[in-house]
């Protein structure tokens, strides 16, 4: 029996197929550098994707000055009185230039809300810059183009306005979801210093305003369609620059441990309940499509802790709030809004007016002076008029901080825990809502207060402000009084919104709010300009102005606005009590 070969022969037939060669392990593929390189290089451009350190400074940094740059609208007072003399018109026109760009901020800001957290806060920049370089150079257009007797004047200029005030609300928003986005963990501190920087706007851009390249020729005053074709040029490249680096920041988780419901067509043995190595990533995506939000809304009022509690509620089978139950909420809805459009328009009025209610204490010189009038004020209008922009900014942003902590002191929040009763029955919820301080003061009575405030303030101006001696000091406490209250009011009265529709509502009902308190500022706007017609015991000799024409489109005097005052005082009181009522059916 013959043995079998050690090396047996091989036949290699020509179309045979060959073995492949031995496979070494391959390394995962890099999906990232491969979707990278995909990219169009106007795509690789947009998407500046720098380090973590340097993309963290130039997020800040874009808050930062976008949002001093945002409050454009709110710079009347420093030239609108300038730009009511250099056309002649009345006080009804001049105040519905203003009241134009109020309600840019108002009604706009639900569709650039939106728009922003669709498509996040980049393009909320790009889109105000679009917006305020359209409205401020068509203002400052209409002022170098315009006369007197220029048809519907008022018309043009309120149309500029109003996209000023839409690129107001634009940059708003970019700014919040930017900052709340990017700093999670602090969503106080997110949102505080944002906010107040926004309040110092107005005084920044104001400032602007005493270089000498402002000024009028042959005047002390200013040139308002150099200072708006400056704020023009300023304002959409700020945010023509927040449109590049405004991106939020990553951060690795949103809402911590949240135990997430399972689909019916996923097979609940698929997850292991003591497996710590979920995909974070998708644990947030996951919260935000049960809220049916995207991330940004519950961090912007009530922080985790209301997010879990609207969760906890949502699971128990209460109501969502819509447009439809909103409006059909007359107990609630309406009768909240009404009483904010009660303490909020005072306040958007003396906004709107303040330069007018300034001017009507400084008359002109050929007229016999009251004794509180300062010569140098009157040689200097522009300085007197920014001093009161600078009193309501500085006093409405301190006031916002101030009041932010008091609440948080005063009515402390319910805090979450688990429920040791979720481990035994799974339909239990998940986690109990205590409140480990005893409320002092709630929301709805210290916004109540705030307006009985804010009602005195304006009773005092109704008696003093005008009076002898008063004159300087008068002006600062009205400035100063109502800054303070108007921006106390407007820290607590989205956390009460938040309270009783829910944080995941928050932004649908604040908007829809909101309106009312356009209306107030409407209605108070124009009760103010309809009540400071000039009349005969205004103008003594009949005066007129170096154009010749009779000076009778403006009002000298404190008969000006007293009367409006007192109309706003007895507003305040009014809404003050409802506010009371309806806190403590609301237990806000």
């Amino acid at each position: 029996m013959s043995s079998q070969p050690s090396h047996p022969s091989t036949v290699a037939y020509q179309h045979e197929p060959q073995p492949p060669p031995p496979m070494t392990p391959l390394e995962p593929p890099d999906v990232s550098a491969i979707l990278r390189s995909k990219r169009s290089l106007k795509s690789q451009i947009l998407s500046l994707e720098l380090p973590r350190p340097l993309q963290i400074g130039l997020t800040c940094f874009s808050i930062s000055i976008s949002a001093l740059q945002a409050n454009g609208v709110y710079c009347w007072g420093t030239y609108g009185p300038v730009v009511a003399k250099m056309l002649e018109l009345d006080g009804t026109q001049a105040q519905t230039i203003v009241v134009g760009g109020i309600l840019g901020v108002y009604l706009c800001a639900a569709p650039l809300g939106a728009l922003t957290d669709k498509y996040g806060p980049r393009i909320g920049s790009f889109v105000s810059a679009c917006l305020g370089l359209v409205g401020y150079q068509a203002f400052a257009f209409v002022l170098r183009s315009a006369t007197p007797d220029t048809p519907y004047v008022q018309l043009w200029l309120t149309a500029g306005y109003f996209l000023v005030g839409a690129a107001t609300v634009g940059s708003y928003f970019a700014c919040l979801t930017c900052s709340s986005l990017s700093f999670p963990s602090h969503p106080t501190l997110s949102l505080s210093l944002p906010l107040s920087m926004i309040g110092l706007s107005a005084l920044v851009l104001s400032s602007f305003s005493s270089l000498r390249a402002f000024q009028a020729s042959g005047s002390t005053d200013l040139d308002p369609a150099k200072f708006i074709l400056f704020l023009g040029i300023l304002s959409p490249s700020v945010n023509i620059f927040g449109s590049l680096f405004m991106k939020v920041i990553p951060q690795p988780e949103l809402f911590g441990e949240i135990k997430l419901p399972i689909n019916d067509d996923e097979q609940a043995d698929d997850y292991d309940d003591d497996d710590d190595d979920v995909d974070v990533g998708e644990m947030s995506e996951s919260i935000g499509q049960l809220l049916r939000l995207d991330e940004r809304t519950p961090m912007l009022i009530g922080g985790i802790e209301a997010a879990w509690e609207e969760v906890e509620a949502m699971e128990q089978g209460k109501d969502n709030w819509g447009v439809k139950e909103l409006l059909q909420d007359y107990q609630g809805f309406w009768v909240f809004g009404i009483l904010l459009a009660l303490v909020i328009g005072p306040g958007e009025m003396v906004v709107a007016s303040i330069g007018s209610i300034i001017t009507s204490l400084l008359p002109p010189t050929s007229l016999r002076l009251p004794a509180f009038v300062n010569i140098a004020s009157i040689d200097n209008p522009l300085a007197l008029r920014n001093k009161h922009v600078f009193f309501f900014s500085i006093f409405s942003t301190l006031s916002r901080l101030v009041t932010g902590i008091l609440a948080d002191y005063l009515a402390p929040p319910l805090q979450a825990k688990p429920n040791p009763a979720h481990r035994h029955d799974p339909a239990a919820p998940s986690h109990l809502f205590v409140r480990k301080r005893q409320v002092r003061l709630s929301r709805s009575a210290f916004a109540a207060l705030c307006a009985i405030v804010l009602g005195g303030v304006f009773a005092w101006c109704a008696g003093m402000l005008g009076g002898e001696g008063q004159g300087e000091k008068g002006l600062s406490i009205l400035s100063g009084g109502v800054g303070a209250m108007y921006g106390a009011i407007f820290t607590l009265i989205p956390a009460i919104v938040s309270h009783h529709f829910g944080p995941t509502n928050f932004g649908l009902a604040w908007g829809m709010v909101s309106y009312f308190a356009a209306l107030g500022s409407v209605v108070y706007s124009y009760l103010y300009a309809y009540l400071s017609v000039p009349t005969s015991s205004n103008h003594p000799g009949g005066h007129n102005d170096s154009s010749g024409r009779g000076s009778s489109e403006t009002c000298y005097g404190p008969q000006c606005f007293r009367l409006t005052f007192v109309v706003c005082g007895v507003s305040c009181v009014i809404g003050a009590v409802g506010l009371v009522v309806l806190g403590k059916r609301w237990k806000v």
